[in-house]
C-alpha cells in the first residue's frame, strides 16, 4: 500500500495557504521583522517570524475565543485548506487526526501564571487557560473542522510536526486507519523567546543558515498539516496524489538536552532508516530540506550527517533550509517543512537558503542560494528537536517507484505483549509485581508530593540536570527496563557502533507525557522575566519547560535510542502514550516502548487546570507519580528468550461520550463456563476478570454500560495511588501485576478525560 498526500494548508510568516507561502519562499521572500507581539525589555534580538494579522476571534466560533489561541488559529486555518485541497469531508469519510506542537496556548497564558503565582490563593478555574494545555489545539481543530475519529496530540519538540506525519502513516501502514490529517502548529510566545535567548542561540540579526557567519537561530510561527491517504482510499474517490510518502523514521540520540552529537552519527542513521523505510537510495534522492537552524552546532552536526548517509551523491543532491526565510517554528517545523519538500517535488522546484552567502567550511554541501527549478525524483526533510529525537521523512512523485517493502498485500499487524511495569507513588517506587499493592486495602495517600530519594535510584552526578518530573520518569523506565532483564542500558555519549547501525525501530524507546506540562516550573520562570527581565531567564531551567523534557531526559540517562517522544491528553495521557505505543509496535515502528505518565503535585493543576480542563472539580487526595508499562512485540520477546506478563487483545480510543464504544471488545467468559461454551462465545476472553480504572469519573462508567464488561467487578486505583491525571498508569501498572500473579486472567483497563477516552484489553499470556 502507498501513501499520498492529497491535501496541504500552510499558513506561514509569508503567507497564508500552501501555494502562496511555496511561491514566496521560491522568490526569495523573507518573513523577518521587529516583534510586535510582545515586549521584552533586556531581550538581545528584537525580530521574529511572526504571522500578521491573525487573531483567534476571527476564527473560533462565536463566544469562544476566551479559551482560543493563535496556535490554534493557525492550526485550524491550515488544517481547512488541507481537506479543502484533498477534497475531504471528515463528516462523510471517517479521518484521524495527529497534531504536534509545544508552546499550545502559551502566549495566551503566561502573563496570567506569572501574576496568579504572586497570590496563589487567586488560583481558580479560569476560562482563558482553556488554551494552555498542549491537547487544547488538537481539541480545537475537532471542534471547528472535524469530527475526527482517532486524536492525538505529540511533542519531540522541534520534530513534533514530523513525528506526527510519522505515526499518522505508521496508522496508515498497519490499516489502522484509511485517512490521516497530520501536521503541527506552534505560535509565538514570551518563554520560548526568552528561552532562547537564555541559551544564546539566537541572532539578533535575519539568520543565516550554513553561513560562516552565522550567530543562531530566528524564531518564527507556523501551522501545517498534510492529509494522508493510502492509495486505495484515495483511489476509490477519485482523487489525485500531490506526492508520495515513502519514508519516515525517528530516532534519539542520547546525547544531550540540548546539544547536538557533532558527528551526527544518529542524524545520519535516522536518514539511513528513513531511505531504508521507502525503498530508496541516495542516488534516487535529488533535494534535501535541511533542518538548518544556523546555530553553530546544529549546521555542523547535520552537514556531516548528510554526508555520511549519502555518500558520493552528496555532491549532487541540492539541500537549502527553509528557516532562513520563516525562522524556526518549533513545534510546528517539522510539518511546514514536510510540506515544502512535498511541493518541492510536486512543482520541480527548490527553495533556497535565505541569508547564505558565504558557506561555512565545516558545512560545505550543494546549498541552494537561489531557487532552482529541476525535476524532483524524490527529497527529504530533517527535524532534529531538543532531547536528540531525530525524525526524517522521504517523499517522491507518485508512481516514479515500485512500491515500498512491505506496501503491498494485506496490511500486517505485529502482537504486542507487557513484560514490566513500574510505578512511583505514595507507597514508594515499585516494579512489575509491586503494582498490586495499590489494589490493597489502605489509608489515603498524604496530600502533596510524595516522597523519592533521587540517589537511591539514580547516579546523583548524572541526574543533575534532571528535574523532577525527568527525574521520576527516568526511574520508573529504570525499575521497568530491570524488571524485563533489559537493564544495564548507559548514556550514548560515547556512541555504540552496534546502536549506530541499527534500525532505530528496533532500539529500545519511551513514550511518556504529562497532563499539563511542567506548570509550575513555567510560572515561576515567567514569574521571573516579568518582574526582573530577560536577563534572568535560566538556561538551565528553560529546556525542563518543553512537554518532551521528562522523556528526553530519561532517553539520555538510560541510552535510549528508539522513537522517543511525550504525549498529551488531560486526565487520559497516560492511556493514550499507552495505545500509541502498541498501535507503534503493532505497525512494525518499534520493538520495546516503555510507555505512560508523569504527573507532579501542582496548586496551579489543582485549582485552575483540572476543574476548567479536565472538569474535575471534588475529588480526592491528588498526591503525584509517575507509572509506566513496558511494551514489546511478542516476536522480540520470544527471540530473547523472555516470558510475558500479559498480552494486548484488543484496545481502542474514541472522542465523544464513550457509549458504545466497547462494542467490539471481546467479552469476559463466564466465569466456571466449561471451556467448549467459552470457545462458542466468540470472541471472548478468559475469566476471572475485571474493569481497572485510574479515577472514578461518570464518562468511564458510562462507557461500561450496556457492555458484558458491565458484570465483571470494577476497581479504581485514585484512593490508594492518589486522584490525579495519572492515575490510569497506576490501574495499567496493578493490571499487569494482577495478571501476573495469577490472581486474574482479563484486565480491561479503561481511561477517560472530557470528550475522550481509552481502553485497552490485557490478558495472561497465551490466552489471547
Amino acid at each position: 500500500m502507498r501513501i499520498w498526500v492529497t491535501g496541504i494548508g500552510v499558513v506561514s510568516p509569508l503567507a497564508r495557504g500552501a501555494r502562496a507561502t511555496m511561491d514566496r519562499l521560491i522568490a526569495g521572500e523573507r518573513a523577518f521583522a521587529p516583534l510586535s507581539l510582545f515586549e521584552i525589555p533586556g531581550t538581545r534580538a528584537r525580530i521574529a517570524a511572526e504571522v500578521r494579522d491573525l487573531s483567534p476571534e476571527d476564527v473560533a466560533p462565536p463566544g469562544e475565543a476566551e479559551g482560543w489561541s493563535r496556535t490554534d488559529a493557525m492550526a485550524v486555518l491550515s488544517a481547512r485548506e488541507a481537506l479543502a485541497h484533498a477534497g475531504v469531508d471528515p463528516g462523510a469519510m471517517p479521518v484521524d487526526l495527529v497534531v504536534g506542537g509545544t508552546t499550545a496556548g502559551m502566549f495566551e497564558t503566561e502573563e496570567l501564571l506569572a501574576w496568579l503565582s504572586h497570590d496563589p490563593s487567586a488560583i481558580a478555574p479560569l476560562k482563558r487557560m482553556l488554551s494552555h494545555p498542549l491537547s487544547s489545539t488538537a481539541d480545537h481543530v475537532r471542534a471547528a473542522v472535524g469530527p475526527f475519529r482517532r486524536v492525538r496530540s505529540v511533542c519531540s519538540a522541534c520534530s513534533s510536526g514530523a513525528n506526527a506525519l510519522l505515526l499518522g502513516a505508521a496508522w496508515l501502514r498497519a490499516g489502522l486507519s484509511t485517512r490521516v490529517l497530520a501536521g503541527g502548529a506552534d505560535g509565538l510566545c514570551r518563554l520560548t523567546y526568552t528561552g532562547f535567548g537564555a541559551l544564546a542561540a539566537v541572532d539578533p540579526d535575519p539568520c543565516r543558515p550554513f553561513d560562516r557567519r552565522r550567530a543562531g537561530l530566528n524564531l518564527g510561527e507556523a501551522a501545517a498539516f498534510l492529509l494522508l491517504e493510502s492509495e486505495d482510499a484515495a483511489r476509490a474517490r477519485g482523487a489525485e496524489p500531490i506526492v508520495e510518502l515513502r519514508g519516515w523514521a525517528t530516532g534519539a540520540e542520547a546525547h544531550h538536552i540540548t546539544n547536538p552529537e557533532r558527528e551526527g552519527r544518529t542524524a545520519a542513521r535516522v536518514m539511513r532508516d528513513a531511505l531504508r523505510c521507502a525503498a530508496l537510495t541516495p542516488s534516487d534522492l535529488d533535494y534535501v530540506n535541511a533542518h538548518g537552524t544556523a546555530t553553530p552546532l546544529n549546521d555542523v552536526m547535520e552537514s556531516a550527517a548528510l554526508r555520511a548517509c549519502l555518500g558520493a551523491e552528496v555532491s549532487r543532491i541540492a539541500v537549502s533550509s527553509s528557516k532562513g526565510q520563516i525562522g524556526h517554528t518549533l513545534g510546528a517545523a517539522g510539518a511546514v517543512e514536510a510540506a515544502i519538500t512535498a511541493l518541492a517535488v510536486a512543482r520541480g522546484v527548490m527553495p533556497p537558503t535565505g541569508g547564505l552567502e558565504e558557506v561555512d567550511p565545516e558545512c560545505q554541501l550543494l546549498h541552494l542560494k537561489e531557487a532552482r527549478e529541476a525535476p524532483v525524483r524524490a527529497a527529504m526533510s530533517n527535524s532534529f528537536g531538543f532531547g536528540g529525537t531525530d525524525s526524517v521523512l522521504v517523499f517522491a512523485q507518485p508512481d516514479r517507484f515500485p512500491p515500498p517493502l512491505g506496501a503491498g498485500g494485506a496490511p500486517v499487524r505485529r502482537s504486542v505483549v507487557v513484560t514490566a511495569a513500574a510505578t512511583i507513588g505514595p507507597l514508594g517506587v515499585l516494579g512489575t509485581r509491586g503494582g498490586a499493592a495499590y489494589l490493597e486495602p489502605g489509608p489515603q495517600p498524604a496530600e502533596g508530593s510524595i516522597a523519592f530519594n533521587t540517589g537511591a535510584h539514580l547516579d546523583l552526578a548524572r541526574a543533575r540536570r534532571l528535574d523532577r518530573a525527568g527525574r521520576l520518569t527516568t526511574a520508573a523506565i529504570l525499575t521497568a527496563l530491570s524488571d524485563a532483564g533489559l537493564g544495564g542500558a548507559g548514556p550514548g555519549d560515547a556512541g555504540d557502533p552496534a546502536a549506530d547501525a541499527a534500525p532505530s525501530r528496533t532500539l529500545p524507546g519511551a513514550i511518556v507525557g504529562a497532563s499539563f506540562g511542567s506548570v509550575d516550573a513555567s510560572t515561576a520562570y515567567m514569574r521571573r522575566i516579568y518582574d526582573k527581565g530577560a536577563k534572568y531567564a535560566s538556561p538551565a531551567d528553560f529546556p525542563n519547560l518543553v512537554p518532551s523534557s521528562p522523556v528526553g531526559h530519561a532517553s539520555i540517562y538510560l541510552g535510549l535510542r528508539g522513537p522517543v517522544f511525550a504525549m498529551a491528553d488531560l486526565g487520559a495521557t497516560a492511556e493514550s502514550a499507552m495505545v500509541t505505543a502498541i498501535e507503534l509496535i503493532t505497525a512494525g515502528e518499534g520493538e520495546a516502548l516503555a510507555a505512560g505518565s508523569v504527573e507532579e503535585a501542582s496548586p496551579m493543576v489543582e485549582r485552575c487546570l483540572g476543574p476548567v480542563c479536565s472538569q474535575v472539580v471534588s475529588c480526592g487526595v491528588r498526591s503525584e507519580g509517575a507509572a509506566v508499562l513496558l511494551f514489546e512485540s511478542a516476536a522480540r520477546v520470544r527471540e530473547r528468550g523472555a516470558r510475558p506478563l500479559a498480552t494486548v487483545a484488543w484496545w481502542s480510543s474514541w472522542r465523544g461520550d464513550g457509549v458504545g464504544m466497547l462494542a467490539g471488545a471481546p467479552s469476559p467468559a463466564p466465569l466456571g463456563a466449561p471451556a467448549e461454551v467459552a470457545q462458542r462465545a466468540q470472541p471472548s476472553v478468559p475469566s476471572p476478570a475485571a474493569v481497572f480504572v485510574g479515577r472514578s469519573e461518570e464518562r468511564v462508567i458510562a462507557c461500561l454500560r450496556g457492555s458484558p464488561w458491565a458484570e465483571v467487578p470494577c476497581s479504581t486505583l485514585a484512593p490508594r495511588a492518589g486522584d490525579h491525571e495519572g492515575a490510569g498508569g497506576f490501574a495499567a501498572a496493578a493490571a499487569v501485576a494482577a495478571l501476573a500473579s495469577g490472581a486474574l486472567a482479563s484486565v480491561l483497563v479503561l481511561g477517560g478525560a472530557p470528550d475522550r477516552g481509552y481502553a485497552i484489553l490485557l490478558v495472561a499470556p497465551g490466552d489471547a
